[in-house]
């Protein structure tokens, strides 16, 4: 019926199929409401600039106008609500909240303009009185961290546990899963922090809501304010607001605005499967492993069917630089003829040496040392380390060189993928050289626009992939893959980590990125030593990376028999091999884990079919688990053929699936109606 628009008793009206949104023009205040009952009330917002002066929208202002425009951009056809002030010094403030015909969600802007130049580092877009729900017993906040750097957990977390969210949070009721997400869909400039205060003395009730741009804190790896953003116009970045009866499909739209704000880097040659150095061997890494790794997973894997659509990668991780350049061109021919591609590993905003290094940055002519690119505060002290490394200035010039340098050399010598690291350390706020750069994420941009220049050709083809390792969830678009979580190995609680970010990031592949990356796939080593984990604890890193969207690399030590054999036994179940290289995540059941994973996940198929996994996250316990059908998305009358495609053994199940699962036991199902 498209966007209808009413006004009356001082009050301008947008209500479409989705979302009403209401301006009272007396306070100045918005309300925004969802047909499942949730909604914002009171919603404003407030500009700070550098110079102290701070504009509220509700405050009585010259000039208050709004006005209701028609709307076509690249979200849809839809109205703009636009709300200006002017103040007595002639700078306005103005909000915008974008509602579409066929979009759940809205979008929101709020700046200032003015004469002259200004500056701002905090701009409130949505301060909301209070959030209206239906009445819940199991309300949750989700807090999505910054980046995957110190293993840091998503947590769905109750009112009473609420801490300040990054770029993207829901609230929702676990139980019914009608909910609200609210985030920034443009990564250009800002930082964005989400915040909820529940109501004194209630652990149901929210007594305030807020997006802010401009946010820094240890986990942004931040130790100075955000920086300043300077014009005679300043505007926020776009932020998303939804209301949906089911809050994993409001994630999932989120994660889709993000895409067509900025689309994901363009990639169709399928899931990268094959092999990671870095859990196998670490700094062990040498050509004749390398080189060996490459036969054995010719001759036992891939000709069994561990590839996507014939393609094989085989990766150097960190340490590579311990072989010759000889080797390391060797090496990439060895695997080229084997049928694979070489890939090789860096760290593009990250130095491991001293602060006060004089060594000469490669690539530069001994024009710069390492000192000259480090970055540095208003003082000049270079930044504390992050992880052990000091931050490079991505907008360096002695950087872009090295950069230059590095990526062409790799291309030289004959690889094809690079694994990029500790990206992060290229975000943190500092004084930047290029004086027009003044916060971290536009620094952040400003290297990987770099980067993605310096591949250009190979990314137009498609020749070379490029996988984020510890890096901010955004942006997205200058890279194929990034790693859901941290390091992950292959005990069981390491794929219970890995699990608890599928279980409220999953929405990231496709949509930010082309696939999620569960990390390496350690199937025999546990972590730092060599005793061997269970057999059921490598089922489980393999089933949990199958259904992640994906990335599948295996990395375990295959000088070892054990290791090899395990392997050959794991990695080449072709029905578990067909999930994971049809590139599409799975969602979770449950949003009630706290900072725990989901133990159960599901994934429709196009014919209607649904791939269910279970996991038991007990090394030591046996597991019962009992799923209503209908809970799973399924309907609960119908008999159903659940195949478990690791065993093969078959069931019929109806209105709810009951399942047995050993110590650190996974299963991966396809359910399909009995005909």
């Amino acid at each position: 019926m498209g966007i209808q628009t009413e006004q009356k008793e001082g009050q301008m009206v947008l209500s479409g199929d989705f979302i009403k949104i209401t301006y009272d023009a007396k306070s100045g205040k918005v309300n925004a409401e969802g047909r499942n009952g949730f909604g914002l009330s009171g919603i404003c917002a407030t500009v700070r600039l550098s110079d102290g002066r701070v504009y509220h929208s509700e405050e009585a202002g010259t000039n208050r106008q709004a006005e209701i425009e028609e709307v076509v951009d690249k979200f849809g056809k839809g109205k703009l609500l636009v709300i200006s002030k002017e103040y007595e010094d002639k700078t306005t403030l103005f909000q915008k909240f974008y509602c579409y015909e066929e979009q759940p969600y809205l979008i929101a802007e709020t700046g200032v303009k003015s004469e002259g130049c200004i500056g701002s580092n905090k701009i409130t877009v949505l301060k909301a009185e209070a959030v209206t729900f239906p009445e819940g017993k199991d309300m949750r906040f989700l807090f999505t961290p910054f980046d995957n750097d110190d293993f840091i957990r998503y947590a769905a977390l109750s009112f009473s546990e609420i801490k300040e969210s990054y770029e993207v949070s829901a609230v929702y009721n676990a139980e019914s899963r009608s909910g609200m997400v609210a985030g920034s869909v443009s990564h250009s400039v800002w930082k964005t922090g989400i915040r909820a205060q529940r109501q004194e003395e209630s652990c149901t009730s929210l007594g305030g809501f807020e997006v802010v741009a401009g946010v820094t804190s240890k986990i942004t790896r931040d130790t100075l304010p955000h920086g300043i953003v300077y014009g005679t116009q300043i505007v926020s970045p776009k932020i998303f607001l939804g209301f949906f009866e089911d809050y994993r499909d409001g994630l999932e739209a989120y994660g889709h605005a993000n895409g067509v704000e900025a689309p994901p880097l363009k990639w169709e040659k399928g899931v990268p499967v094959g092999w990671n150095s870095w859990a196998a061997v670490a700094t062990e890494i040498n050509y004749d492993i390398y080189t060996k790794t490459s036969d054995f997973v010719k001759e036992k894997l891939q000709s069994k069917g561990y590839s996507a659509d014939g393609r094989v990668y085989i990766n150097f991780d960190a340490f590579w630089d311990r072989l010759t350049e000889e080797e390391l061109i060797a090496a990439a021919k060895h695997v080229k003829a084997n049928g694979q591609i070489p890939g090789i590993y860096t760290t593009p905003f990250t130095f491991w040496g001293k602060s006060d290094s004089q060594e000469a940055v490669p690539g530069t002519n001994g024009m710069y040392c390492w000192q000259d690119v480090l970055l540095k505060d208003e003082q000049g002290n270079i930044l504390p380390p992050i992880d052990g490394g000091l931050c490079i200035d991505p907008t360096h010039p002695g950087n872009k060189m090295r950069l230059e340098w590095e990526l062409n050399n790799f291309k030289r010598w004959g690889f094809q993928y690079v694994k990029m690291d500790f990206m992060a350390h290229g975000a943190v706020e500092g004084v930047h050289f290029d004086k027009d750069i003044t916060t971290g994420i536009a620094a952040y941009n400003f290297g990987m626009q770099q980067i993605d220049k310096i591949l250009e050709e190979e990314l137009e083809n498609q020749d070379f992939f490029i996988s984020l390792s510890i890096a901010p969830i955004f942006p997205g678009q200058y890279a194929h893959g990034r790693r859901v979580s941290c390091d992950v190995f292959g005990t069981i609680d390491w794929t219970e980590y890995m699990l608890n970010s599928l279980s409220y990031g999953w929405w990231l592949n496709e949509n930010v990125y082309r696939f999620n990356d569960p990390d390496h796939v350690v199937l025999y080593n546990s972590y730092n030593h060599r005793e061997e984990s269970m057999f059921n604890e490598g089922l489980s890193r393999f089933i949990s990376a199958a259904i992640s969207g994906t990335m599948l690399l295996s990395s375990d030590d295959y000088r070892e028999e054990a290791a090899k054999r395990r392997a050959e036994e794991i990695l080449t179940n072709r029905a578990i091999l067909e999930v994971a290289t049809a590139g599409k995540t799975f969602r979770p059941v449950e949003g009630n884990t706290g900072d725990r994973a989901c133990d159960s996940f599901v994934r429709r198929r196009e014919d209607g079919a649904l791939y269910l996994a279970v996991f038991n996250f007990s090394g030591t316990e046996k597991k019962q688990m009992e799923l209503s059908l209908e809970r799973l998305g399924l309907a609960g009358k119908t008999t159903y053929k659940a195949r478990d495609l690791w065993s093969g053994e078959e069931m019929e199940v109806k209105d709810s699936i009951h399942i047995a699962l050993e110590e650190a036991q996974p299963k991966l199902y396809l359910l399909e109606e009995e005909k």
